[in-house]
């Protein structure tokens, strides 16, 4: 026989050991015996009361394990929110206030105003409306000397797209800069001008065809807002938070495209100038691919149109049959002529008629 160690449980309030057949007051045994095995399980011999007594101490124990979870489930801190402690830490995780408001609405469609008074990096007056010249389209983009990072990110790979694109500065559109810094000072775009211009060995008008211009406030903010350009001054930095922005614009100003990142697919470039140039620069090739893409803002990208293509190829299937149907229009015209003519050794009767071939009788 097996040896059975007893289990010893605390007795609840009011009972006595002795009808337990305890060995030790407090406690009582739960033993196998020949009654306390029914179905394969063991039965603890005591009275229904102590049964009842620990079944209620569980569901005591459960109950409080449910409140301590849920104590500790709504104790748990928000998101955004750190303790400390007894002290909570409110983390900043919203956008900087310099960043607010930092965006480009694309006014498409609209027009610049040509009037708009700058000083180019030669120090010479000029006008918006000086680099609108009717003929080519013209890149539009805003920048600042002084820009840490992202303008210079910008203009570089501005510099290399249009040197790998096939259209030229100068002779098929051209490109202006202007600052939104009002401080800005001549040496500064000078020096702004030759670090992009000499990225452009392929472009020979590139000095004269990519003008770096300043401004006054004024202007700048007049400027901004008919592009939809916003921006925000940091004066502790003493730096500008803004958007990545360039504008492609129409021979007379009119605002065709935007590009508001800060990379520049060449083949991208090339059809948003010849979407700018009106059918005035670009090849035939270019024309022809622009009729099947159109630009998409949302996608900041030119993207293929089916009802464009399909309008397209209706039209090319048109006129291929056209062109196959043209021999047998002529065939039928000359076969026509011929039989109006009469035949060799035949001689019209008086009433102008031909007498009739004995194969001709019967509609030969």
């Amino acid at each position: 026989m097996s040896s059975f160690t007893p289990i010893r449980l605390p007795l609840p309030a009011g009972v006595r050991p002795a009808a337990m057949g305890a060995a030790a007051a407090g406690t009582f045994d739960c033993r196998p015996t020949a009654l306390s095995v029914r179905g394969g399980a063991t039965r603890c011999d005591g009275s229904a009361s102590v049964a009842g007594h620990y079944l209620r101490l569980g569901v005591l124990a459960v109950v409080v394990a449910m409140v301590l979870s849920g104590d500790q489930a709504s104790a748990q801190p928000a998101p955004g929110i750190m303790q400390d402690g007894d002290a909570e830490i409110v983390l900043n995780d919203s956008v900087p206030r310099e960043a607010r408001g930092v965006e480009v609405k694309q006014n498409l469609g609209d027009s610049v105003s040509k009037d708009l008074a700058l000083v180019d990096s030669d120090g010479q007056s000029v006008t918006l409306g000086d680099y609108l010249d009717g003929e080519r389209p013209l890149i539009l983009t805003l920048n600042y000397s002084n820009c840490p990072m992202l303008c210079n990110i910008q203009l570089n790979q501005l510099a290399q797209s249009l040197e790998k694109g096939g259209l030229k500065i100068g002779k098929d559109f051209r490109c202006i800069s202007i600052s939104i810094d009002p401080t800005e000072t001549d040496e500064r775009l000078i020096e702004t001008k030759a670090r992009y211009v000499e990225q452009l060995p392929s472009h020979p008008q590139a000095e004269t065809g990519w003008a770096f211009c300043r401004t006054t406030q004024k202007v700048i903010d007049q400027l901004a807002t008919e592009v939809g350009f916003s921006y925000n001054y940091n004066e502790a930095t003493k730096e500008y938070a803004h958007p990545a922005f360039l504008a492609f614009l129409t021979p007379d100003g009119v605002i065709t495209r935007y590009s508001l990142g800060v990379a520049f697919p060449p083949d991208q470039m090339e059809l948003a100038l010849v979407e700018a140039g009106q059918g005035k620069i670009g090849s035939f090739i270019d024309q022809f691919v622009l009729l099947c893409y159109s630009y998409d803002p949302d996608a900041n990208s030119y993207v293929p149109q089916a009802w464009k293509i399909m309008r397209l190829g209706g039209a090319a299937t048109l006129l291929l049959l056209m062109l196959a149907l043209v021999p047998y229009w002529l065939g039928r015209k000359g076969n026509a002529a011929a039989r109006q003519q009469p035949a060799a050794g035949h001689t019209p009767a008086a009433d102008g008629t031909t007498p009739l071939k004995p194969t001709q009788w019967f509609g030969g």
